[in-house]
């Protein structure tokens, strides 16, 4: 079977080329998600999914001594989530679930850290995200000739890979801009194959309709561009060929785009947005905090990552919180409202006046799009691309530790050490 193959795949990647294992852990997630809906996630599966990773990202970050003095704010946010699943949840397995992969994904901050001071981590991440790029497009056309999955129209489907698991898309498509863009030593056919890449995965944004993964790339690009004026005459042609590219092909992919529209219509119509789930739900849980009578809720929130009940009262079916921060609030209350914001302001926005230039050029692309899913979409929960967002975030921002090491270190030898033979002038 395909699952149990990547699990032996991903245990052999640890223990015999470890130094690829945290990008073999990101294809990992990507191409389980393509499959895991064949199984059922509640039996063995679930554990080749969230115990099998998290026992050996648990054993990477030990044997390589990741963890710093600095990440006790790290522990403190488990335990807090560990002690809210045991006193405040009444269904163990689903909110221990999205319990332990918001903390594999988050680890991914202390991991991807300790990657980029030990090794020039944008370069080396590089054929990867060239290789998803590739395994997305075949994928799609895969479940759409076995009809795997459901979408809005008998048209067109994305496979198992909906929702928030389309959100990867627009991260893979960014970095591959960067790519194209900065890395010089790339030859002209790997440059046009990157364009390539980049056009089918927006066709198939485009289709799919989802308006957070489209949003995250129109904000990504435009902050990228913002800080990287040098390139706004390269990014302005290469968008160019794309929308022309766009427009060349649109007869192929024509049918089913207006057949999703069809069945999306109040996207297109601003006026019924006050009648959106997302908007209608932080309404709702105004409503639901103003009625709590037990204070705990409030403070500590009404079982963990588990709003089942939330659904039901309010929108008549078990729906989901969508936004995080909504999620956050009714989950673990006002209080994991600040130890989330304490968290990830420790690690996404302490210390950002060091990051090289060179780097906050990326870093901040890939911020203002995490930010942007805060709101609308969904982090808690999701694998397929929340661990590779916080690690791409924590290795864009501490990469300065490796380019600059070798440099002073070889100024030092240098300076230090003694000529071995006299030079003595000539006497006239």
């Amino acid at each position: 079977m395909i699952i149990v193959a990547l699990a032996f795949l991903l245990i052999y990647s640890f223990l015999f080329h470890q130094k690829h294992f945290i990008f073999s852990l990101m294809l990992f997630f990507l191409v389980y998600a393509m499959f895991d809906g064949f199984y059922k996630d509640e039996k063995v599966f679930a554990a080749i999914r969230y115990v099998i990773p998290l026992i050996l990202i648990l054993i990477y970050i030990i044997q390589h001594n990741v963890l710093k003095k600095s990440d006790f704010i790290f522990l403190v946010f488990v335990v807090f989530l560990l002690t809210l699943l045991i006193l405040n949840t009444s269904d163990y397995i689903l909110s221990g679930k999205i319990t332990l992969s918001i903390i594999i994904s988050v680890s991914m901050l202390m991991v991807g850290r300790h990657m980029a001071q030990h090794t020039d981590f944008i370069k080396a991440y590089e054929p990867y995200n060239r290789l998803m790029l590739m395994i997305i497009p075949v994928y799609i056309i895969y479940a759409n000739i076995f009809k795997i999955g459901t979408s809005y129209s008998n048209s067109f489907t994305t496979g198992f890979l909906e929702t928030s698991r389309m959100y990867i898309v627009a991260i893979l498509i960014l970095m591959g801009f960067h790519y194209v863009l900065n890395n010089k030593s790339n030859k002209t056919y790997i440059k046009s194959l990157d364009i390539a890449l980049i056009g089918i995965n927006i066709i198939i944004l485009l289709i799919s309709t989802r308006r957070t993964p489209l949003a995250m790339l129109l904000g990504g690009i435009l902050v990228y561009t913002l800080l990287n004026r040098r390139i706004i005459f390269k990014m302005a042609l290469i968008l160019f060929f794309l929308v022309l590219g766009l427009i060349l092909s649109h007869p192929l992919y024509e049918k089913r785009l207006n057949a999703q529209l069809a069945e999306r219509e109040r996207i297109q119509n601003i006026g019924t947005y006050e009648n959106e789930g997302r908007y209608l739900e932080t309404l709702f849980l105004i409503d639901h905090l103003e009625k709590t009578q037990k204070p705990i809720q409030l403070f500590f929130g009404t079982k963990l990552f588990d709003t089942a009940y939330f659904g039901q009262k309010y929108f008549g079916r078990e729906r989901p919180i969508h936004s995080d921060i909504n999620m956050i609030i009714y989950s673990t209350g006002l209080i994991g409202l600040l130890v989330f914001a304490i968290f990830f302001g420790h690690y996404l926005l302490l210390g950002n006046g060091k990051i090289p230039p060179s780097r906050k050029q990326l870093f901040y692309p890939l911020l203002a799009m995490f930010l942007l899913v805060l709101i609308p979409g969904r982090f808690i929960g999701i694998f397929t691309y929340g661990p590779l967002m916080m690690l791409l975030l924590s290795a864009t921002k501490h990469s300065r530790a490796y380019r600059r090491r070798p440099k002073l270190l070889k100024k030092r030898k240098l300076s230090q050490s003694p000529s071995i033979i006299p030079i003595q002038l000539p006497t006239p």
